[in-house]
This record gives C-alpha cells, structure tokens and sequence, in this order.
C-alpha cells in the first residue's frame, strides 16, 4: 500500500491513513445510526426587547453535534497518531567515574565496520555537585588489534541529545578503546555497523576499571537491539526536543534539573508519559498528540457558543483540523500544544460569562465560570508565559462585560426618576438593577482579584514542587528567582536562526520554520516543517479585517471576542517581543483567525444563500490541502522532487 501511496500520490502513508479514516468513520456513522438517541432541533430563544442583556442559553448538543465532533476528532486522531514516534530508544546512559577514564571493548566476532552510531542522553545530575552530566565532551575513540598500538576512529563532540552522530568510514580492529576526557560526559549507546551490511557487530567490554561501579562500562553497550541504524524523524529527537523531552526526564528521574527558561507544568506532564512509557519519541510526544487531538471538540464547543449552529461549528472544526500548524505542533514534544490547550479553554468559560445576564443568573453561577476560566488561565500561564497575552484579552472582555452592566444600571436609574411612564414590570426591572448592581459589581471584582490573581499565582507555585530545579531546594523565594531567570532569558536573547520568521510574515503564511529533512536508504525523504494551512491563512488575512469592521460597525459581539483575542494574542509580537521567533508562535493566534473565517461565512450565508456553495468548496479545499501537504508537515516519506514541488513561495523551504 505504501508503494501504491507513493506511485499515485507521492505520500508513502496517504493511502494508509485515508483507509483508516474511512474505517474509524464507518464505525462512527454505525454507532450513530443505530443508536437510541434522540434527534434534537436546534431552536434558538427568541430574542427579548429590553434595555439590560438577558442571559444567553447555553447551547445545546445535539446528536447531530456529537456526530460532527466525533467524525472531525477521529479524522484527525488518525493522522495525529500515526507514524508519531518510535517506542524503542536507547536509555540507559554511562558516564565517567573518573577524569580521564577508559573503557576497552572488543567484537566477539566479524571486526570490520563502516559506521560508528553515538547517542546520548542526560546522566545523573544528582551525583556531580558542580556542573551537569551532559553530552560529548570530545571523547576519543580508538582501535588496535593487539591491545598497544592504539589508531584514531573518531571523537565524539558536540552533537545533539537524543540524536543520533553517525561517523562512516572504513575500519577493521578488534579491540576499540573509549576514553573520556571530561567527567560530565555522557554516552548512552555506541553501536558499530557491519561493513556493507544492515547489521551490527557484536561487542563485549574488554577492559573496565569500574565495572563493579555505579556506572559500568556496559551501559554503553547493553541495548544495541534499540539502535536504528537508519534513523529518521520517527526514531530520534528533532528541534526543540533537545529542550523539553530532557527536562521532562529529569523530572520523571528526580533529577536536578539543567536549563529551564519555561514554566514546568507542560513539561510535568511529558514526565507522566515517560515514567508510564519509558524514554522515547513516542512516550514524549504521545502528550501533546493527545492535547492536540482533545482541542478538535474544545474547539467546537467554542464555535457552538459563539455561532449557536452545528454547521458553523462543524465548518469551523475541520478548518481547525485541517490546519497544518495544529497538526506539526502537536506531534513534537513542545509545550505549544498544552498552553494553546489552556488558552482556548480559559476563553470558552470567559465567553460563556459573556453570555451570562447579571440579574436572571444565579450570582454563584456567574463565579463559577470565572472561577473555571481563572484556574485554565494559570494553568496555561504555568506552563508556558504567552498564555499571559491572552490573558489580557480576559480582562479585556470581563472589563467590557462589566461596563456594559454599568451603563445599564445608569439607564435604569434615569428610568426610575420617571417611574409614572414604566410598566410594572420596568419598574419592578429597573429597581431589581437599583438593588443589586452596586453589590453584585463589588462581590465580581472581589473574587476576580482571587480568580485571576491569586489563583493562577498559586498553580505556578505548586506546579514546581515536583521538579529539581534548585541545589538547595523549593521554596517561593526560589520561584521568583526562577521567574526573573527565566524573564531576564528571554530580553536578553540574541540568539538567530536560519528560520527565524517575522510576526509580518505569518500572517501570510510567508515563512515556515522548517523543523526536520532527511533522506532514508531507500531514497525516500522526510521533511517536517511548520506553517498554517496557506489557503485557510490567506483567507484569514482579510475575515479578521472584515470581523473588525462587523465588531465596529454593527456591534456584533461575536466579532468582538474574536477580535479581542485576535489581537491580544498577536499584537505583543508585534510591540513587545523584539527576539528571535518562529512561525509556531503565530499558533494562539491562529485560533481566532480561523473563528474569524467561521464569522465571515455567517455573515456572507446571512447575506445570501448562494454563498454556501463556495464556502463548501473552501472547506473541501483546505481539506486537500491538508493531505497534499502531509509529506512536508508530518515527516511522512515522498520524493525529493514533490518536496521541491510543494515549496510555492521563496520563503518556503522543506529540504
């Protein structure tokens, strides 16, 4: 099938993939269609003429709804998971017990190989007070045959953790010495490839003078059926998983932790999947796959509260699906996914507030969903700080929500100086708003000082007690510190990148940073780049105007939220960050554009019918788009030649 995929589609797991959707979907449409549930209209309240906002219903799921979202996650689950990471990945690590040390090995058979495999991962911190168990420090390899005259193979230096540093050449010793110059080495497995073979040699330790040690000379030898020796995307770490897989360890190992310049809380939850699955690819992406796949229905429930309707949220759910960022940010083990996962949930409750009338709902009712989109912003914020963006954009809304109360207790106090042309129940209005307003406004801002101060503070706090980060222990004291560590990080950056993008070029979709290329022995080439689905980001360049001119023009609410985490989520890229960033950094905002999309197809089906036949084909568009780009966003295998093929503007490279 592979081959076929490739032949009639240059992607060797299209046809894999399609043909697993079609069956997922089946078994969707069987249950639905032979389950006793009930079909419920949608039926929206008729709107009620008065002076004060009334409380908006809550939407109602129907069966069509739990269909749309189960079709759309399922969809997209299949191709979220697949080929999403290898489950076997060397782990046990040696290093040195001395300065300099040695380690002699010896093939217990064939001795002639072409190729030196070198990994390695952290050590143990915990041991060396002074510095980090971290990487290749030049370490010498050596070969001899008789155990005197010793000839240089290769040094290892630098490279990358989880990573493979392949040496190829020609060599035939029996006897191959390690020698480790500095005590923060660190080597996890070294492998030697038969000559002309697919295979490795077989290789014992000769010679270890701490072999009764806590470190062994045997940890670099001892899991040579987990080395690949033709490794990709799939079997080994890539960009930013030099960063967070490796703290996410350290965490799940106890250990002191080494370079953290984000919060802990996403990275907490990499450690959970490691400590269940072990360290490799798939346990320290298999959480942010699983966060990805879980915003496809939050994302719907947000497009049902803002649209009311199934088939705008159904719309708006496959274009979020379908967007190539959504997709390669989830299958890296980053933070992005959890803290965009945040994000989008502190706005559902905080629109569903929105919504809330302060006089027919329950006060408790009302705190209630502030209290809810309190505790996601500081989930989102403790683990990753551009969740505070969007924060403002809470505030932003809470603030309005609140003047609008405000103005209508003024309407209903210059109402009630006139009472003899009310109606009783005006009257009886208006005095409920006298009565109530001053006390309800002091208790909301009262408990939003806990809600979105002290909460949040308190979750950042705590989310650190199950890391390493200091020598000398945890405390608040050394939170702060940490925060200013991670704050001063930041500012001063001056760190570049040879795909580093502009915030003027995502919004274009003009530069991709471009995260993986190689090519396999077969020939075949994995490129993994992350960008926005360009048709859904041209389209989203002129509905977020058109949305601000709806939010101005007709004061539509709807288009206001939008615009309000539009650019609160965006704007401080513009003003405020002046370092090195990347497209990925577009993905908080990449949310409202879409929600943008979905507004401009209301307004334009409100405006006329005819309208729906082009927004149906943008949607079947976007969808194509998504599966014609996979080779370029997922890593899955292609020709050199379609990868050149799908690089449509100068700024776009995928290898």
């Amino acid at each position: 099938m592979r081959t076929i995929g490739l032949t009639l589609f240059y992607d060797t797991e299209l046809l894999i993939v399609l043909f697993r959707i079609l069956l997922v979907s089946a078994l969707i449409w069987l249950f639905f269609r032979f389950a006793p549930i009930r079909w419920k209209r949608e039926k929206l309240p008729p709107k009620t003429k008065t002076f004060i906002r009334v409380s908006r219903r809550k939407p109602v799921w129907t069966k069509r709804d739990w269909f749309y979202v189960c079709m759309i996650t399922a969809a997209y689950a299949v191709v979220s998971l697949h080929q999403l990471g290898s489950r076997i990945f060397p782990s046990t690590t040696w290093q040195p017990s001395a300065t300099p040390q040695s380690v002699v090995l010896h093939f217990t058979e064939a001795t002639h190989f072409d190729a030196v495999y070198a990994v390695y991962g952290e050590g143990d911190n915990n041991s060396n007070p002074d510095a980090y168990q971290l990487g290749f420090h030049d370490i010498l390899l050596e070969g001899s045959s008789d155990l005197s005259i010793w000839e240089p193979v290769a040094t290892l230096s630098k490279g990358s953790i989880y990573q493979y540093t392949i040496t190829k050449g020609d060599w035939d010793y029996p006897y191959i010495r390690v020698t480790s110059s500095s005590k923060n080495d660190t080597l996890t497995e070294l492998a030697f490839k038969a000559v002309g073979a697919e295979r490795l040699l077989s290789v014992e330790v000769e010679a270890d003078e701490y072999s009764s040690g806590k470190y062994p000379g045997s940890l670099m030898i001892d899991e040579q059926d987990l080395v690949c020796l033709d490794p990709i995307y799939y079997d080994e770490g890539y960009f930013d998983e030099v960063y967070h897989p490796r703290n996410a360890w350290e965490i799940a190992n106890g250990q002191r932790m080494y370079a953290t310049v984000h919060p802990l809380l996403g990275t907490t939850l990499m450690a959970v999947s490691i400590k269940l699955l072990g360290m490799n690819p798939f346990a320290w992406r298999l959480p942010g796959a699983l966060t990805g796949i879980l915003l496809v229905p939050l994302f719907y429930a947000v497009c049902k509260e803002l649209f009311r309707r199934s088939r705008y949220s159904a719309w708006g759910t496959i274009l979020f699906a379908a967007d190539f960022m959504h997709l390669t940010t989830s299958r890296i083990g980053t933070l992005e996914p959890f803290s965009v996962f945040f994000i989008l949930f502190m706005f559902l409750y905080m629109i569903r507030y929105y919504y809330t009338g302060f006089y027919d709902t329950p006060l408790k009712e009302q705190m209630k969903l502030l209290c809810l989109s309190g505790i996601m912003m500081g989930l989102g914020i403790a683990t990753k700080w551009t969740a505070c963006y969007s924060a403002v954009g809470l505030a932003i809304i809470l603030f309005s929500n609140l003047f609008q109360r405000w103005r209508e207790y003024n309407t209903a106090m210059k109402k009630l100086r006139r009472p003899r042309q009310l109606s009783p129940r005006e009257r009886q209005l208006c005095m409920i708003i006298r009565d109530v307003f001053m006390k309800h406004l002091f208790i909301t801002i009262l408990w939003c000082f806990v809600f979105f101060i002290f909460i949040p503070i308190i979750i950042y706090w705590v989310s650190y007690i199950p890391t390493h980060v200091w020598r000398d222990g945890y405390s608040i004291a050394n939170v702060w510190k940490q925060i200013m560590y991670i704050y001063n990080y930041h500012i001063n950056l001056e760190a570049t990148h040879p795909y580093q993008s502009t915030w003027y070029q995502w919004i274009l979709d003009l530069r991709p940073i471009w995260y993986f290329g190689k090519a396999d022995k077969s020939g075949l080439y994995h490129s993994i780049a992350c960008f926005s689905n360009p048709l859904l980001c041209w389209a989203g360049f002129f509905s977020i105007f058109f949305t601000l001119w709806h939010a101005l023009r007709h004061r539509d609410s709807e288009a206001y939220i939008i615009v309000i985490g539009y650019l609160t989520a965006y704007l401080p890229w513009v003003s405020l960050v002046q370092r090195c960033v990347f497209a990925y950094h577009f993905y908080p905002t990449s949310l409202f554009m879409i929600l943008s999309v979905v507004h401009t197809f209301r307004t334009l089906l409100r405006a006329d019918r005819k309208y729906i036949v082009y927004i149906r084909l943008f949607t079947v568009l976007c969808v194509i788009l998504f599966f014609l780009f996979l080779p370029a966003t997922a890593g899955f295998g292609t020709e050199r030649a379609y990868i050149h093929f799908l690089e449509w503007l100068p700024g776009w490279y995928f290898g």
